[in-house]
C-alpha cells in the first residue's frame, strides 16, 4: 500500500468516529427526558474539553466520603461519592465519576449511570453492572421491598458523570448545576 492510501484510510476511520460519537451523543440527549433540561434550563449533557478530576471540586467544598475501585467500570479512571451543601439546602449525596475524556464518558458511562437512577433505577448488586457503591445508591422508603433510589438522575459533563441525589429527575439536575456553580465551573443564571 502506498502512503497516500493510508493517509486516506485514516482520514475516514476519523471522520467515521467523529460520527458515532455524534450520534451518541444525541441518543443521550434524546434519552434525557422530554429535552434533557431542568427547570433552569440546565442541559443534562454538556460538553466541555476541560479535563476536570476530584481538584476540580474543592472550590465548591466537595466533601469526598468514599473512594470507589473502578476496575470494573469500562473506561472510567476514579470515581467518588460525597456530599455537598447548596446555598439554602442540607447536605446533598453526590457521586462523581471521572473519565479521561467527555466521548468516552457518553460512550462508556452513560449506560452505566442511567441503569442506577431514576424511579427505575436498579438498586441490588445482582442486578447491577458495577457493583462497587450500590449500597450507597439507594435509601429506605416504601417502594421496592424498602429500598429507593437515592439519585433521582445525573449529568454528564465534559468528563465527568454526576449523579445527583433527589426525589426526582427535575431536582437531580437543579443539584447537578447546584455543585457544578459551587465549585465554580459554571456561571450562574
Amino acid at each position: 500500500m502506498n502512503l497516500s492510501h493510508e493517509v486516506n484510510r485514516a482520514g475516514l476511520r476519523f471522520r467515521f468516529a467523529l460520527l458515532v460519537i455524534s450520534i451518541l451523543s444525541l441518543v443521550v440527549v434524546s434519552a434525557c427526558g422530554s429535552d434533557g433540561e431542568s427547570d433552569s434550563g440546565f442541559s443534562k449533557v454538556q460538553t466541555d474539553s476541560v479535563f476536570r478530576d476530584l481538584g476540580s471540586f474543592d472550590v465548591a467544598r466537595f466533601k469526598k466520603t468514599k473512594t470507589y475501585d473502578v476496575d470494573e467500570l469500562p473506561g472510567a479512571v476514579a470515581a467518588y461519592m460525597g456530599y455537598y451543601k447548596p446555598a439554602g439546602s442540607e447536605p446533598v449525596q453526590y457521586e462523581l465519576r471521572m473519565y479521561p475524556d467527555h466521548a468516552t464518558a457518553i460512550a462508556n458511562g452513560v449506560t452505566y449511570a442511567e441503569e442506577v437512577t431514576g424511579a427505575d433505577a436498579l438498586l441490588r448488586s445482582v442486578d447491577v453492572r458495577w457493583e462497587d457503591g450500590t449500597k450507597d445508591r439507594r435509601g429506605g422508603g416504601a417502594s421496592r421491598g424498602g429500598l429507593t433510589p437515592v439519585y433521582g438522575d445525573f449529568a454528564v459533563f465534559g468528563n465527568v458523570i454526576i449523579l445527583c441525589e433527589g426525589r426526582d429527575s427535575i431536582q437531580s439536575l437543579d443539584r447537578c448545576e447546584a455543585l457544578l456553580i459551587g465549585a465554580g465551573i459554571i456561571a450562574a443564571e
